[in-house]
């Protein structure tokens, strides 16, 4: 009887490894897609402008950004201050709401918001998915010292994370720190 259970633990054993084995070649692994800075350096996106405070990259059933695993993009906001919120949609279809696709907000490594300031918005695809991206971003503080949160926007993905003077992390860099400087070389 000794035999048999034993046979039967190999047998199994080598199963387990042979489904193991399968499950990484199917994509299973935490290092499917390089993810680092170094090899995703930040795209600058310049295309769009603010309309009465409100930047987007896109409308909903616009063109958005395609947003492979590992991609960063330096959002150029072109609202003069640094915005006191964003919001950060997902879909699966580049044209986003307009064949019939749908946006979601973003949520976990899905988009991170790396870093923000009076010029940018840097957010990056922090997991292997692949994704459509739209940004919505407003409530900068303009020249008279009045916010724009009459906008009616009331964003949550980042709120005031790191909106004081000298914060750093999710929210945003170092008080006179840019977020994106461009191509160095």
């Amino acid at each position: 009887m000794q035999r048999g259970g034993a046979a039967r633990r190999s047998t199994w054993a080598a199963v387990c490894a042979v489904g193991a084995s399968a499950a990484l070649a199917a994509g299973c692994s935490p290092n499917r897609c390089d993810r680092s800075e170094s090899e995703n350096q930040p795209i600058e996106f310049t295309e769009a402008v603010p309309e009465g405070g409100v930047y987007e990259t896109s409308a909903p059933d616009g063109e958005l950004l395609h947003f492979p695993g590992g991609m960063r993009y330096a959002l150029k906001h072109h609202l003069g201050k640094r915005p006191r919120w964003w919001q950060v949609y997902l879909s699966f279809e580049r044209d986003g709401t307009r064949s019939g696709g749908t946006l979601a907000h973003a949520a976990g490594n899905q988009a991170e918001v790396i870093c923000v300031d009076d010029q940018h918005l840097v957010v990056m695809n922090g997991s292997c998915s692949e994704y459509w991206l739209r940004v919505v971003a407003g409530g900068a503080e303009g020249a008279d010292g009045e916010s724009g949160a009459e906008d009616g926007a009331t964003g949550t993905a980042g709120g005031a994370e790191g909106a004081d003077e000298g914060a750093t992390g999710a929210g945003g860099g170092a008080a006179g720190a840019r977020c994106y400087v461009g191509d160095p070389g």
